[in-house]
């Protein structure tokens, strides 16, 4: 019987995987999750603002066959963080076996939450995107660098155009990659940042328009990864495509929510599910290269207990010392 639950904290996360794990990891766990195999109510949301804490999290409960596991994501937002010296984001894990509820880890989840994050845009750029020469990243904080360096895996990219509010964190951002085979080249106009590329990506907090219609060429891939509205309207409505990683969600956060609220957009309207395509359930993909394609990524719990539980075998398989704690009394 499983005793001992695992206390795994952040060097030990990255000691055991790595960003190539992540990346095969979320994309075969999106199968799973097309193939029926997964099983993952919808995310909750706790926002305390009302009761004097300037703080929300969310959690995401699931049980994944393949893995025979279960487990929970916790993530959220603390705004007294910065203060503190911590990051705006935190998220932890939560690892119980299926069979007896016996917990069998409790990990720090802001590495595997920052790059599975990270991986989705590079699976669904690998699979989508007519081609990856320019991509245009708006938001240079930790989504848009970890959605880089998982594209730079997969992808054979020639340029990078990356635009923030914050001129320090475009400095950041660049000197995270001065050794990678493509150059990263600071805009300060959205607009032209946008004209003439491959694949647009916005990773930020706003809940404004940072993408318009007629900045989008034929042939673009954009990827939404806001919790808020991050395009105009006129983009989304006149996009030849609409891709989602998981209908439900898309309809309720993020950039199509407001469209979704309206009845605008309903789980029909969307073209492309992909972890449908992966599980071999649809071929709709791209169907031509001029295609525009609008995606929004919400993000799936199940990603991130999927890649908590191949770190947790890798521990158990080799032999380190990490604390533990008897959870069966």
């Amino acid at each position: 019987m499983e005793e001992n639950a695992l206390i795994i904290g952040s060097e030990t996360v990255r000691k055991h995987l790595s960003v190539q794990d992540v990346i095969e990891t979320v994309e075969k766990t999106w199968k799973w999750y097309g193939e029926g195999r997964i099983i993952m109510p919808p995310k909750i949301t706790t926002d305390m603002s009302s009761a004097g804490v300037d703080g929300w999290f969310n959690t995401m409960p699931c049980y994944i066959a393949p893995l025979n596991t279960a487990g929970m994501k916790i993530v959220g937002g603390f705004a007294g963080n910065h203060a503190l010296g911590l990051p705006y984001i935190k998220a932890s894990l939560v690892l119980i076996s299926p069979e007896t509820g016996l917990l069998r880890a409790v990990i720090n989840g802001d590495w595997i939450s920052d790059m599975r994050t990270g991986a989705q845009p590079a699976i669904m750029a690998r699979l989508l995107a007519a081609k990856a020469d320019i991509i245009t990243i708006i938001g240079a904080g930790q989504q848009g660098y970890t959605s880089l360096l998982c594209m730079s895996k997969v992808l054979d990219i020639k340029e990078v155009r990356i635009c923030d509010i914050s001129k320090k964190a475009i400095e950041t951002f660049i000197s995270r990659f001065v050794d990678f085979p493509f150059k990263v080249v600071p805009f300060e106009n959205r607009e032209t940042a946008c004209r003439g590329s491959d694949i647009i990506i916005t990773a930020t907090t706003a809940n404004d328009t940072l993408v318009k219609d007629a900045w989008v060429d034929p042939g673009t891939l954009v990827m939404t990864m806001g919790s808020f509205r991050e395009t105009d309207y006129d983009l989304i409505r006149n996009a030849d495509l609409l891709a989602v990683d998981h209908p439900e969600q898309a309809l309720h956060r993020g950039n199509f929510k407001e469209l979704g609220e309206s009845r605008e957009l309903t789980i029909e309207t969307f073209d492309i599910v992909v972890p449908y395509i992966l599980a071999g359930k649809s071929r709709r993909g791209r169907r031509k290269g001029t295609d525009r394609i609008c995606a929004q990524l919400v993000g799936m719990g199940c990603l991130d207990v999927a890649v908590a539980s191949l770190l947790y075998n890798r521990i158990l398989e080799s032999g380190d010392e990490v604390l533990k704690a008897d959870m069966s009394k």
